[in-house]
C-alpha cells in the first residue's frame, strides 16, 4: 500500500476511532469497506469514489458512512449499542483494487496506518487511539449482529440517497456527542432532530411515489403504524419532540423562554432507539428485521 495523494478520485480511506467509542468485540470486513476491531488501534478501511460535491463540514466519505451506519443499526436492541467517534483526520491511501477483507491487506494497512498517526499532529487527543493514549478502548462484549446482516445493511444503504446520508449522519453524530460528555446531551437532541426530520421526508417521498397526493405528518405516522403493527407512534409522528425541537432551537419560543434548553434526557435515548428501528425499516424494507438475524 502506497500513501494516496488527496485530490484524487479513487482511493481507499483509513480511519482511526477514539477511545470514547463504545465498539464491536469483532471485525466486519467487506471486500469494499471494513471495520477493523483492535485493543491498541480499531479503525475502518473504505473504498471511496469522490464526486463533484464539496461540503465544507463534511466529516466522512458517503462510504464510511454507511459502513458505520451498518453496524450501529444492525445491532440488536437486546443486546447493547455501539457508538462510532472517528477520528477526523483520515489517512489516504492508493486503491489498486485491494481485497478489504483479506486480514493480510488489513494488517498492512494498519501498520501505514499507525505509522502516520504517529507522525501526524493533526488530530486532537482525545480523536487518538489507544497506542498513542494511556485510556484503553471501550467494547460491547454482548452485540448480537451477524455479518451476513450487515453486509445486506451495507449494501442496502444507497450511498447516492442524500436524505438517507444525511439522516444517517447526524445519526452517528447523535451518538458521538453522547459518547463525549453528558454536557452535549442538549447539542445531540439538535442533531437528533435533523435525523428524526430526514425519516419524516424519506417517508413522505416513499407516499408520493404510491400515488398519495400532498402526503401529511400524520399520513407518516399512519404508514409506521401499519407498518410497525404497534401502538407507540404517535399521531402526528413524533410531534411532542418537535414541540421539543422548537424549545431546544428558539430561546422564546410560544412555549416561553428558558434559562436551559427544557428538555429532557430520558427523551433523547427515547428518540434514539426508536430511530435505529426506524431507519432499519427504512433500509430494509422490513421492521424489526434484526429478529432475523
Amino acid at each position: 500500500m502506497q500513501l494516496a495523494n488527496i485530490k484524487i478520485n479513487n482511493v481507499i480511506v483509513l480511519r482511526s476511532l477514539s477511545t470514547l467509542s463504545l465498539l464491536p468485540n469483532n471485525s466486519y470486513v467487506n471486500t469494499n469497506a471494513s471495520f477493523v476491531s483492535g485493543e491498541e488501534v480499531s479503525f475502518t478501511a473504505t473504498r471511496v469514489t469522490k464526486d463533484d460535491e464539496y461540503y465544507e463540514l463534511a466529516w466522512a466519505y458517503p462510504e464510511e458512512v454507511a459502513l458505520m451506519a451498518s453496524i450501529t443499526i444492525g445491532a440488536h436492541p437486546d443486546f447493547g449499542k455501539v457508538s462510532f467517534f472517528p477520528a477526523r483526520w483520515p489517512i489516504y491511501v492508493v486503491d489498486e483494487g485491494q481485497d478489504l477483507s483479506d486480514m493480510k491487506v488489513l494488517t498492512i494497512a494498519e501498520s501505514l496506518l499507525r505509522a502516520q498517526l504517529t507522525e501526524s499532529k493533526m488530530n486532537s487527543w482525545e480523536e487518538l487511539p489507544p497506542f498513542l493514549t494511556s485510556r484503553p478502548y471501550s467494547f460491547n462484549d454482548n452485540l448480537h449482529l451477524s455479518k451476513a446482516y450487515q453486509l445486506k445493511l451495507l449494501h442496502l444503504i444507497d450511498i447516492n440517497d442524500s436524505l438517507m446520508i444525511r439522516g444517517l449522519v447526524h445519526l452517528l453524530k447523535t451518538s458521538m456527542l453522547r459518547c463525549l460528555s453528558r454536557s452535549f446531551i442538549d447539542t445531540a437532541c439538535l442533531e437528533i432532530y435533523i435525523a428524526l426530520e430526514a425519516t419524516l421526508e424519506i417517508i413522505l417521498r416513499k407516499l408520493r411515489s404510491k400515488g398519495v397526493l400532498n402526503p401529511s405528518n400524520k399520513d407518516a405516522s399512519d404508514y409506521l403504524l401499519q407498518s410497525f403493527g404497534e401502538s407507540y407512534r404517535l399521531e402526528k409522528y413524533y410531534q411532542e419532540y418537535y414541540e421539543d425541537r422548537i424549545k431546544a432551537i428558539h430561546p422564546n419560543s410560544r412555549f416561553g423562554p428558558a434559562k436551559f434548553p427544557p428538555l429532557f434526557v430520558d427523551d433523547l435515548y427515547m428518540l434514539y432507539n426508536d430511530l435505529l428501528r426506524t431507519y432499519e425499516f427504512l433500509i430494509t424494507a422490513q421492521p424489526n428485521s434484526y429478529e432475523m438475524t
